[in-house]
């Protein structure tokens, strides 16, 4: 038999919402989410602790009970330990007492200090749960009770991988579950504290996780080829990562070199590259034959980069020439093959833009030594083309007008006639231009009022003028350290040739992005029309499911062969979720042993 706690009413309480910090935040929106949390009752601890109303809270909770603090921040709260489980009201008092004591002697206000008074089951266990911290592994959970051994559960099955202690069974995949839920939630690797209430696993606590990814077998690297961390990516445009990346020629590949991992594009690396940041400047004559090499290895790179850009309207206009949405389904994959192929093409000659950036900073390096470390993304950022740069000016415009009106950004619908007609009149402009990036699932920004809203949400703070000001910035830097060498003014002079070209490669990355880009689009389009007809089929739930599907998938289920389809898009759709705002390494590494 168990006992729950129940609310008090003799005891007021304050929400979520009312209380500071990381984790009342987190458990608001886990909440929300409709994640079982801990019911519990808040209260404030200021200068002096309201005993009748702790000692009323504590009542109300039941017989096992935690003072669990709310602290403003996540770094006060690493100064102090958990608090164990209070034996009664008198417990209670003075742990509160305590706290609070303590919380003032950190130094922070004490009237930002919140409590949660939880209770739990009698008997039941308590523990935490958290991913695979050990290893990373984005498929496995850690389940413990306090005390015990933990447990090791497969998050996509709930398979016990390897079983713990304390628990039965069907508890810890009971938990196994509420920290996954928590992680979808959230959108990052987490740790809870659970107990149980009514029979059930409740968070009673959630904080954010480091993990050591290393449980792959080979080394792999996040893919950065338009931007710093390119965010979630669809899985068909991973299969079109892994089909330009794959070996030297873009193509179909016996072993994937692309693979999904935290919801991201990673590529195989069988070895680490040369790291920037060398101790000193190569001698001068050997700088300069390694700025010459790499002048000569630059110039195809250039070269193929502007073929594509002046060839792509026509190749574009080719493909617009099928129109996907009046075809037979052998006509549909042919187009669809076309599509992919130009993207494929397209990412090739962006890699190739970013290796040729990486060997020029290398070379920068043997004349200049050490670069600081600031203009090294400085001086590797992509040029927006020039029409790009023109649409992000009027999108800017375009926010001030709206915000000059309104006070703030607001969507379409609670705008004046001034500023819904120069709305309206972007919004038909912006009809085929879609964000810069590699994922295949951003629509033009020009689709629809929402998108059009959310583009001029994401619009950075800092645009192309301040990424051209820190190139050039860079560039002046880089000089001035070249002159204080040995024989600075001929190391100055190479300097100056390699920032050059540093440039030249900027504005080629810009215009094969915007390659990436159109082909993009393209495939999209005859990728949704696709889940369109599987939607009839009843394969697919959603159109755009189909972008959650690799090529070859999406080839197997037009031709009516059997397969789980709407439920890999199911998981898929939710690893985007789990995984979204994690900060998610640049490096996996394999497992040891």
């Amino acid at each position: 038999m168990t006992t729950s706690p129940q609310p008090t009413s003799a005891a007021p309480t304050l929400r979520l919402e009312d209380a500071e910090g990381e984790e009342a935040r987190d458990l608001a929106r886990l909440l929300a989410a409709r994640v079982p949390v801990a019911a519990a009752g808040l209260l404030p601890v200021e200068r002096d602790v309201d005993e009748a109303r702790l000692v009323a809270a504590v009542e109300a909770a039941g017989a096992r009970v935690w003072l669990r603090p709310l602290f403003p921040s996540r770094a006060v709260a690493e100064r102090f330990p958990d608090l164990p489980p209070l034996c009664g009201a008198a417990d209670a008092v003075a742990a509160a007492g305590a706290l609070r004591a303590g919380f003032e002697a950190s130094g922070a206000p004490v009237q930002r200090l919140v409590v949660r008074v939880v209770g739990a089951d009698a008997a039941a266990p308590r523990g935490g749960a958290a991913s695979a911290a050990w290893s990373g592994d984005p498929d496995e959970l850690s389940v413990w009770a306090e005390g015990e051994e933990a447990w090791r559960i497969d998050r996509r099955s709930t398979r016990v991988v390897e079983p713990g202690a304390g628990l039965l069974v069907q508890q810890a995949e009971a938990v196994a579950d509420l920290v996954d839920r928590a992680q979808l939630a959230l959108g990052l690797p987490v740790r809870i504290d659970w107990v149980f209430q009514d029979g059930r696993p409740k968070v009673l606590g959630v904080r954010p996780l480091t993990i050591t990814p290393t449980f792959t077998t080979h080394r792999w690297r996040r893919l950065a080829l338009v931007a710093a961390d390119e965010g979630t990516v669809a899985p068909l445009a991973i299969d079109a990562l892994d089909r330009a990346l794959g070996a030297d020629e873009p193509g179909p590949h016996v072993e994937a070199a692309v693979r999904r991992i935290y919801a991201r594009p990673y590529r195989r690396r069988e070895g680490e590259p040369a790291r920037l940041g060398r101790s000193e400047p190569e001698p001068f004559p050997t700088a300069s034959r390694r700025a010459g090499a790499v002048v000569g290895e630059v110039a195809p790179v250039l070269a193929a980069a502007l073929r594509l850009e002046r060839g792509l309207p026509a190749r574009i206009a080719l493909l617009d020439e099928v129109h996907v949405q009046g075809v037979d389904g052998r006509a549909l994959l042919a187009a669809l093959r076309d599509r992919q192929r130009l993207v494929a093409e397209a990412l090739f000659l962006l890699d190739r833009t970013r290796i040729a950036t990486r060997h020029t900073l290398e070379a920068l390096e043997a004349v200049v030594g050490p670069l600081p470390r600031a203009c090294v993304p400085a001086l590797a950022a992509p040029r927006a083309a020039r029409p790009r740069r023109r649409a992000v000016d009027r999108l800017e415009r375009l926010r001030e007008q709206v915000v000059a009106e309104q006070g703030r950004l607001v969507p379409r619908a609670q705008l004046g006639p001034e500023a819904g007609r120069a709305w309206d009149a972007l919004r038909a402009d912006f009809a085929a231009l879609r964000p810069l990036g590699i994922d295949v699932t951003p629509r033009p920004i020009g689709a629809d009022d929402a998108t059009l809203f959310a583009a001029l949400e994401r619009l950075p703070r800092q645009g192309h003028r301040h990424r051209e000001r820190a190139r050039a910035d860079a560039a002046r830097r880089v000089q001035a350290t070249a002159r204080s060498r040995s024989v600075g003014r001929l190391r100055a002079g190479l300097a100056v040739s390699l920032t050059a070209l540093l440039r030249r490669i900027a504005r080629a990355k810009g215009g094969v992005a915007e390659g990436v880009a159109s082909a993009m689009l393209r495939l999209r389009e005859a990728a949704v029309e696709v889940g369109a007809r599987l939607v009839d089929q009843a394969v697919l739930e959603e159109a755009e499911d189909a972008l959650y599907l690799s090529l070859d998938e999406l080839e197997e289920a037009l031709r009516g062969e059997p397969g789980a389809y709407a439920a890999r898009v199911r998981l898929r759709r939710e690893d985007d979720l789990r995984w979204a705002a994690f900060d998610a390494p640049r490096r996996v590494g394999p497992r040891s042993g």
